[in-house]
């Protein structure tokens, strides 16, 4: 998971580590970078959108999938009416979805399981 905001990236953990996920929390790109090459696999990315020092959940995202040379699910969480709301960009990427903010716990593990039960193709 990849959130800059403290307070956001604990409380959001602590609700998939409730829920049976194991949690992996980052605040920064880079960071997720470093821990994508620590840890063996990835299931699903969960991100804000907007992070600091410019960055964004899709740049996150796109680093990921290069890194892995993999398709990662991802969840995007926005506070952008723009970004959120009728979710197009599932219509051209079937890995990922768009939430917007504030997400509700349920919401965030519905589409997450939802995200599981996607088949990747095989590397």
């Amino acid at each position: 998971m990849v959130e800059d905001d403290f307070a956001v990236r604990d409380a959001i953990s602590l609700v998939l580590k409730l829920e049976g996920y194991e949690v992996v929390a980052v605040g920064s790109l880079e960071e997720a970078r470093q821990k994508a090459r620590e840890i063996e696999g990835m299931d699903v990315l969960v991100t804000d959108y907007h992070l600091s020092n410019g960055e964004t959940g899709t740049q996150v995202m796109a680093a990921l999938r290069e890194q892995s040379q993999q398709p990662v699910k991802a969840v995007l969480i926005t506070g952008d009416p723009s970004l959120a709301g009728e979710n197009p960009a599932r219509e051209r990427d079937p890995y990922l979805r768009v939430a917007g903010k504030p997400i509700r716990a349920q919401e965030l593990v519905t589409l997450i399981k939802n995200l599981l039960a996607t088949n990747t193709p095989s590397a």
